[in-house]
């Protein structure tokens, strides 16, 4: 984020154990949501965080900061649940089309950002 602050991503998926509505195998990314609140789709902005929990119905146990291949039927938030406002927070994969049902990521952001592979080392599976 100090490089860039939000936008598109060279890897864009993230491996998971846990099958969801996008893969058996792993979620996809779009894109990070940029810190602010004049951009659209910053995590302030107007389709930002706040949109996704009160018109989309996702729980709101943390920050959403990455929109999904499937146009809002899933997305990465950073969770709070466990760490409380002051700890470091989860990185999970919440899916829209499965209840809203949480996968854990990764143990922090650098960890998630760390962790994302490129498309093509999941393609053919």
């Amino acid at each position: 984020m100090r490089l860039q602050n939000g936008g598109l991503v060279d890897k864009s998926c993230f491996p998971t154990s846990e099958e969801n509505s996008w893969a058996d195998d792993h979620i996809a990314i779009t894109g990070i949501m940029g810190i602010g609140r004049e951009k659209t789709y910053s995590i302030c902005g107007e389709l930002g965080s706040q949109f996704m929990i009160d018109e989309w119905g996702y729980p709101a146990i943390g920050v959403y900061i990455c929109d999904c291949p499937s146009a809002g039927h899933d997305m990465v938030m950073l969770d709070y649940s466990n760490c409380g406002k002051d700890g470091e927070p989860e990185v999970v994969h919440i899916d829209q089309e499965d209840d809203y049902k949480k996968i854990l990521l990764a143990k922090d952001f650098e960890t998630f950002i760390k962790g994302l592979k490129s498309e093509e080392e999941f393609d053919g599976e």
